[in-house]
């Protein structure tokens, strides 16, 4: 297994193929910020825009100008930022989900997963430049975020006669990369308590201690909800939340953590993989019962290339080789299933069971430029650590 020539395929797929379709399609120069739902084609298909995609494509875009120094990758992360510190939320501080291409809100967020990617985003717009501006709003936007969370928590919890109340592991994984991404904008006693309240989160309220598993929903103060969403095993977003709590456990010194956790993801490679036609599943029940929607057997780029990551990481924590065949596998089945060779490049999103692409379109508002540029980038770095050693 020559691992140099993977880095080498990932770093140069991702500027040849990635990265020029964002550059030349996604860019708004009249609106400002990014066009959210393109074409195959390039063609926009609406021009609302996304604010959780915003603040993830501006991080992707500030990545990439940390790989390159290419200036015009940092002016296109700028572009996003800015648009996040005038139209992400309204004059009172509550955040949108959508707003249409002048900034006028269209639809509140729903968790906390818009703000996290601003201040995600902002931490690094802050690194690149300097700008206090960028500062001050991911500190603001963090803190708020993690205070009207915890109050919205406590008032589900409350609300008993309110219907099945439960919060989700991917607003916790955003949370969890946006603590990391401003660390150096936080006073260390804030980031710990910050910090520990989120992995406290993560291993007391979504790990199933029964069947030793991590769930994808679960009741607001923790618990398993016998539902069919309380049921889901989502290995995308399991993979998802490694790779966000995995510095966090280095920081914080939680060596145990990371060690479980780099255990749960090599079952989590044993148990959600699709045996018969590759690639993981969306999701599976965790009694192993039928699912109710197709999209759970749907394979999903991010989630492949997520995997790939924290293959590659918990590698690095258990040193078990079995790692690195799970990686292998699922590293042949990205790059047989997802590349696009037309012209305007770029990757397919979504597969059926048996590999067939389900759409054309390239941008979606699930769906951007960031868990490809994530990923790549990390994964490629990963292997060159794996080389040196």
């Amino acid at each position: 297994m020559n691992l140099s020539v993977y880095a080498q395929q990932y770093r140069q797929d991702l500027l040849q193929r990635l990265v020029p379709f964002w550059t030349e399609f996604s860019l708004d120069p009249i609106h400002g910020g990014y066009i959210c739902v393109i074409s195959g084609k390039g063609e926009a298909i609406t021009f609302d825009k996304w604010i959780k995609w915003h603040g993830q494509q501006a991080w992707a875009f500030g990545k990439l100008y940390q790989l390159t120094q290419h200036d015009d990758f940092l002016r296109y992360t700028l572009q996003g930022a800015d648009f996040l510190l005038h139209f992400g939320a309204d004059t009172k501080d509550n955040w949108w989900e959508i707003v249409d291409c002048t900034g006028r809100g269209v639809l509140d967020a729903s968790d906390a997963g818009a703000e996290a990617a601003a201040v995600a985003a902002w931490s690094l717009a802050h690194e690149l430049t300097g700008e206090e501006a960028y500062a001050d709003s991911a500190k603001k936007t963090l803190t708020k975020a993690v205070r009207r969370r915890e109050k919205g928590l406590q008032k589900r919890t409350e609300a008993i006669f309110a219907g099945r109340q439960l919060k989700n592991i991917g607003e916790l994984s955003a949370l969890a990369k946006a603590l990391t991404a401003s660390q150096k904008l936080m006073g260390e006693k804030t980031f710990r308590e910050k910090g520990e309240a989120l992995l406290h989160e993560l291993t007391k309220h979504f790990w199933e201690p029964r069947a030793n598993i991590v769930l994808e929903n679960v009741f607001p103060d923790g618990g398993y909800s016998d539902c069919l969403l309380g049921r889901r095993i989502h290995p995308g977003r399991v993979f998802e939340a490694f790779n966000a709590f995995y510095e966090l456990t280095k920081v914080l010194n939680k060596r145990r953590i990371r060690q479980q956790l780099a255990q749960h993801i090599l079952h989590l490679a044993d148990t959600t993989w699709d045996d018969a036609y590759g690639g993981y599943f969306h999701w599976l029940d965790v009694k192993s019962l039928p699912a109710s929607e197709p999209e759970a057997y749907y394979k999903y780029a991010w989630v492949q290339l997520e995997a790939g990551t924290a293959l590659l990481r918990a590698y690095q924590v258990l040193q078990d080789r079995t790692l690195l065949k799970h990686w292998q596998r699922v590293n042949d089945y990205l790059w047989q299933h997802f590349r696009d060779n037309s012209k305007e490049g770029e990757w397919v999103g979504v597969l059926s069971r048996h590999g067939e692409p389900l759409f054309t379109l390239k941008a979606t508002p699930e769906k951007n430029a960031y868990y490809s540029i994530k990923n790549l980038i990390e994964s490629a770095d990963l292997l060159e650590v794996l080389i040196d050693k």
